[in-house]
This record gives C-alpha cells, structure tokens and sequence, in this order.
C-alpha cells in the first residue's frame, strides 16, 4: 500500500478542521472558518500563508489574477466552502489551482455539510 502524500500534516489538519466545525457547526461563512482555522495552526505552530496570489498567463499575456484559501506549510491547499454540496466545479477549480501553485496536494472542505466533507485532491504530473 502506498503511503499517503503528507500523511502526518494531513492528519494534524483533518482533526482541525473537524474541530471547527464541531465547535461552530454548519452555518457561517467560509471567512468565519478560515479565522477558527488559523486561530488552531497558530496554537499548534504550524506555518500557513492566507489568500495567497497566483496568475495565470498565455504567452505572456495575463489571463487572470486568483487567491487560493489557504497553503498549510508550503505543501497543502486548503479550499473551504460553505455550500449545499460539493461539485466538480470545484474540484476543477482545486485542480486549476494545483497546477498554477506547483502544489501535489489539497483539501476542499465544505463547512455546511454535516459530517464535514473534505475531499483530498492529488495533482498528478503529466511526463512526456
């Protein structure tokens, strides 16, 4: 059995964010989440960057500017959402994301979902 990306780290951050919405539930906003996330990286002094930039370009030309949620120690994306459901827009979006951060691996969490709903989300490189 393969081991999984960022094991320990992805642990640390499940039981985070399970403790969030535990304490919370399901019906703020995904700014509220964030806050009680990062208040628990802090305790337990785990390094993360909030809204962190990235841009996309064709050929030198800017396609678009975007702010990823959150990145955990320089190696996990955490996308939160506070929706009625998860979709595979959102995925897509994680994915997009993945690939402009040069990042193998996220965490889309939705907060309105009961039990909390994470989906965790490999890049995988494409060799020629």
């Amino acid at each position: 059995m393969a081991e999984l990306l960022y094991q320990d780290l992805s642990y640390q951050l499940n039981g985070i964010l399970f403790e969030v919405q535990n304490e919370l539930g399901t019906k703020f906003q995904e700014k509220h989440y964030l806050r009680a996330i990062l208040s628990l990286l802090k305790k337990d002094n785990i390094p993360f960057n909030i809204e962190v930039p990235f841009k996309i370009e064709f050929r030198g030309n800017l396609l678009g500017s975007f702010r990823a949620d959150l990145v955990v120690d320089n190696k996990i994306l955490v996308e939160l959402k506070a929706t009625d459901r998860l979709t595979s827009d959102h995925k897509q979006q994680i994915i997009r994301y993945l690939d402009a951060l040069k990042l193998d691996l996220a965490l889309l969490v939705n907060f309105r979902s009961r039990p909390l709903q994470i989906w965790r989300i490999v890049r995988r490189a494409i060799k020629n």
